[in-house]
This record gives C-alpha cells, structure tokens and sequence, in this order.
C-alpha cells in the first residue's frame, strides 16, 4: 500500500473515532442547558407564587382595612345614636308642664313624647348591645337605667308642680285650700327637724309630729277632693313627707356614668379586632 492510501485509512479510523467524542460532548452540553432551563424555570415559578403572595397580602390587608373603617363607623354609629337617644329621652322629661294645666291635651302630648323618647332609649341600648363590645354595652345599660330613674323623677317632680299650682290658684278663694297648704308647709319643715326623710323604712313608725301632720293634711283634703285629685293629693303629700328623689343628684350622677362611658366608647373605636373577628 503506498503512502496515500496509509492516509486515506488513517484519516478514515481518526474520523471514526472523533464521532462518537463529539457525540458524547454534545450530551454532556444538553444535559447542562436543560438543568439551566430547569433552574430558571424554577426560579420563574417561586419569583411568580412571591409576586402572587405579596399581591394577595396586599389585597387582604386593603380589605381588612375598610373593613375596619366600616366596623368603627357602625359601631360609631349606634355609640353616638344611644347618646342622642339619652340626652332626648332627658330633654323630654324636662318639658313636662310644671304649671297649672287649662287643656289636659298638654299635659298628654307632653307625656306622649316621654315615652316616645323612652322607646327609641331602648332601641338604641340594643344597637349598642348588638355591635358591642361587651364592656361598652354594660356601660351603656348602665346609663340606660340612670336615665329612666332620672326621667321619672323628673316627672314626679313636674307632677308635684302642677299640684301645687293647682293648690295655690285654689288658695286664692277657698279657705280650706289656704289651710291644706299651710299644713303641708308645716308637714315639710316638721319631717326636718324630726329627721324624718329618708324615704318610707319598713317596720319603723314615722314620729308622732310626723303622723299627726299626714292626718290633719288628710282631713283637709279630704274636704277639697273634689278639686285636688288622688295623683295630686299623693304628689303634694310624697313631697312634703320628702319622698320624691331630687333629680339633681341623679343628674349627676348621669353625668358621671356618661363621663365614665366616653372613654370607654373610644378605646372600643381605637381597638384593632382579631382577624377572625373581621
């Protein structure tokens, strides 16, 4: 074989053998590019659920936060609707007529109002009480109760006025109601000095000067029922005796509660709620 043949058949076995290099080359570069493909996928899927996560967070704590707004608005709401409701159903106690009434028409549209402003008292404590929380709603009921003992002193307090105008124009002419005055002045000033004015105490006797000055008021007045009624003859006589609770010292007593339920009413506002709460 000559020189060129060699060649031809060296040549030939190189080209043999640099084939299946090559081939072998080629896989280890495709395995490399796929796990680079791999990877980056990867990396494009987590980057992905990360954007998606902070997009839900960001979603979730924008909801969360106008739901918040919401609840303090309601709940700011029916605070503000229950006072609203206190200070009416106060207001309405006050204009009951204290004179000497010519119409009863007054005197029963003036009570129709009271318990009118009584209701929507009601009404608004359960708002308060549905909305809660339950610290304001004890507040509340608490207010709630010294109100209505207000407004029934108030009340009590305007019948005793209307009675003793109604006493006092009929002074003016009548003798006997002249006198029933008197003995009722005289009656206050005796439950006074005897100490005699703590309201009625089960089991103990009123003293001496104290009866015999219900009995002469009553025999008086027996004399002038027909011009004093029973409400009006139980209204002078509760006044007289001290038993009417002075509206002053339950007013204040109001005043402290609602100041008491103020700070209460914001530091429910101000709360942030559990998120299983929203």
């Amino acid at each position: 074989m000559d020189l060129e043949g060699v060649g031809a058949v060296s040549a030939a076995a190189v080209a043999a053998l640099g084939l299946p290099a090559a081939v072998v080359v080629g896989r280890w570069q495709m395995r490399g590019a796929l796990r680079a493909a791999e990877e980056t996928g990867r990396a494009g899927i987590a980057q992905a659920e990360s954007t998606y996560r902070a997009a839900l967070d960001a979603v979730r704590t924008e909801a969360d936060a106008a739901h918040l707004q919401w609840r303090r608005g309601i709940r700011r709401d029916a605070y503000a609707g229950f006072l609203l409701a206190m200070t009416r159903c106060v207001q309405a106690a006050e204009a009951l007529p204290r004179g000497r009434l010519e119409e009863s028409q007054v005197l029963s549209a003036a009570e129709d109002a009271v318990t009118q402003a009584k209701n929507d008292l009601s009404a608004a404590l359960w708002v308060v009480k549905l909305e809660g929380p339950p610290v304001v709603a004890d507040s509340a009921e608490n207010v709630s109760s010294l109100t209505y003992k207000l407004v029934q002193a108030l009340a009590r307090k305007a019948e005793f006025h209307r009675a003793a105008s109604t006493l006092h124009h009929l002074s003016l002419s009548n003798p006997i109601a002249a006198e029933l005055d008197a003995a009722l002045m005289g009656l206050s000033v005796t439950v006074d000095e005897t100490g005699y004015n703590a309201g009625p105490r089960p089991g103990v006797a009123p003293p001496p000067e104290v009866t015999e000055g219900v009995e002469r008021a009553r025999e008086l007045h027996d004399q002038l029922s027909d011009d004093i009624g029973t409400y009006e003859w139980v209204a002078l006589l509760n006044e007289a005796l001290n038993y009417l609770t002075d509206p002053e010292v339950l007013n204040r007593q109001l005043s402290s509660a609602v100041e008491q339920l103020l700070p209460i009413c914001r530091q429910a506002l101000d709360a942030r709620p559990n998120a299983d709460a929203l």
